[in-house]
């Protein structure tokens, strides 16, 4: 009986001398930290990357001394223009200045209007046409009116005020905004008036309809006598001279 249990202990015997001693196990604390500064440096190994190289012509990168510098790629070639026509400048009228705008007709609304603007710059002397003159009576409220409905300056029976004063003008927006009466104007420039150096012909003299308005206005100025036709004369504080005739106010201004 003493056989199989010898077997058994040397059987034993034998496979003791290939265990692995308790130092170098896997649980031992040599081999735990031989791992942990393994996996350390793996990890530092991984993480440490060497930083890609800089382009040369990137706007950040500093030059380098001695180092050749790349030129600029040459600019790519615009895109041809197409030809257009020569302008042709319209043809300048005579008398016209070069970079000046030209004035505006005269008997177009533009002119008017241009016109109108420059007549506080006018001379008492300066002379009008009967459209601008129409222009400025409308602008103050003062009416006209004709037997033939006509402006021609050559017809007795037209009310025109052609080549008229622009003193003249001025003294009757005076006179109808001093007074507050409707004005009617029913003589120009035209023929048919009498003859003299300050008549209606030269651009002096306005004739206006009489009304009760009027003639009180008129009265109130001082009285200088009587003409040679017997018209009673008034002067106004601005120098102008009422006579009254038969059917209207004949006015001589200064």
């Amino acid at each position: 009986m003493t056989r199989p249990y010898m077997t058994r202990a040397r059987r034993t015997t034998r496979l003791s001398r290939f265990r692995t001693p308790e130092t170098v196990t896997t649980h031992s604390p040599f081999f735990r930290l031989t791992a942990v500064l393994t996996t350390l440096s793996m990890v530092t190994a991984a993480l440490v990357v060497a930083p890609p190289p800089a382009a040369a012509d990137h706007p950040m990168r500093l030059p380098v001394p001695g180092e050749p510098t790349l030129a600029p790629p040459p600019p790519s070639p615009a895109p041809p223009v197409p030809e257009r026509e020569p302008v042709v400048a319209p043809p300048r009228s005579e008398g016209e200045v070069p970079g000046q705008a030209a004035s505006p007709p005269a008997g177009t609304e533009a002119g008017i209007g241009k016109a109108l603007e420059d007549l506080a710059d006018r001379p008492a002397s300066a002379r009008l046409e009967h459209r601008l003159v129409e222009e400025v009576l409308r602008a103050n409220g003062i009416g006209w009116r004709s037997s033939g409905r006509c402006s021609d300056r050559l017809i007795a029976k037209c009310t025109s005020f052609e080549t008229i004063r622009w003193g003249t003008v001025q003294g009757l927006i005076r006179f109808a905004a001093s007074s507050g009466c409707e004005i009617t104007v029913t003589g120009g420039t035209e023929r048919g008036h009498a003859h003299g150096p300050r008549s209606h012909w030269n651009g002096y003299k306005l004739d206006i309809a009489p009304s009760a308005c009027v003639d009180r206005a008129v009265t109130r100025y001082p009285s200088v006598g009587v003409r040679r036709d017997g018209a009673r004369l008034h002067r106004s504080p601005d120098g102008a001279l009422f006579a009254r005739e038969k059917n209207h106010w004949d006015i001589a201004f200064p």
